[in-house]
């Protein structure tokens, strides 16, 4: 198979347990893919402002698939976005109010100039946060960012996921709720994922999507994953995941990623 795109998701994919990657380790993978003309990209639920901070010395050499999907940018440029309207985000937020699973105080959203959450937010929420967003900002309203904003991030509990991810979907017009692991729910425009950004990534690249092959574990690749012409779920990957996926490789804890690269001589 000719594959000249290598998408990876972040957390459980690409990142071990410790939520950590050998910077030179991926120096060396990107001089190899150059080579050969391949092209790398992260596709992740993280924020784009977080994922150029976590791949700084390599950020040029890379493509960004953000915000789950919403956002994907190449050397700077912007190659495809979805992003709320104010009037839009501001009526999700009334509607999730409603929510009897939704706590506005475990509640972020990501923009292009920042990540926001309001004054009462809470602070153990907000230090979870800052492990996976960058430049977070408190608000006394919402009416008060002035950001394109990409998503909505929220929090459940283990015992209140499924259900509060299905009220948000059956109840909240124009969006989608998708988990991204580590008991969050990320909240979408309706036609927003990594499966989508990846066709839209593709077509500007001029590449076929059975030239595609893409690495994940979470429920949130599972467009993605469908959609390419090679499929890898990670062995730590939901069941969900592994049913989709056309292979299945080692876990994060163990290599997974290069060991189905050399397996397949990418």
């Amino acid at each position: 198979m000719d594959i000249k795109l290598v998408a990876t998701d972040m957390d459980g994919t690409f990142l071990d347990g410790q939520g950590k990657f050998d910077m030179e380790r991926l120096k060396s993978l990107l001089v190899k893919f150059k080579e050969k003309g391949l092209y790398f990209a992260v596709a992740s639920g993280r924020g784009i402002l977080s994922l150029e901070k976590l791949f700084a010395e390599v950020r040029n050499e890379i493509i960004f698939i953000a915000e789950n999907g919403s956002l994907v940018e190449f050397h700077g440029q912007d190659l495809y976005e979805a992003t709320m309207s104010r009037d839009f985000y501001l009526a999700t937020f009334e509607k999730l109010k409603e929510s009897p699973y939704v706590n506005t105080g475990k509640l972020l959203l990501t923009g292009k100039k920042a990540c926001y959450v309001l004054d009462s937010v809470d602070p153990t929420y907000l230090h979870f946060s800052a492990h996976y967003n960058e430049n977070i900002v408190k608000v006394a309203s919402l009416a008060d960012i002035d950001d394109e904003i990409f998503k909505f991030t929220t929090n459940f509990t283990p015992e209140t996921m499924a259900e509060g991810e299905a009220w948000v979907n059956e109840n909240v017009p124009g969006v989608k709720a998708m988990t991204t692991g580590y008991e969050s729910i990320d909240i979408v425009l309706d036609h927003v994922d990594k499966g989508v950004a990846i066709v839209e990534l593709a077509k500007k690249l001029g590449i076929d999507m059975n030239q595609v092959m893409a690495f994940g574990d979470s429920d949130n690749d599972l467009e993605m994953l469908a959609g390419v012409g090679m499929s890898v779920a990670m062995g730590n990957g939901s069941n969900s995941v592994k049913e989709v996926a056309k292979h299945i490789t080692a876990s994060n804890q163990q290599d997974g990623i290069h060991k189905a690269l050399e397996h397949f001589g990418v």
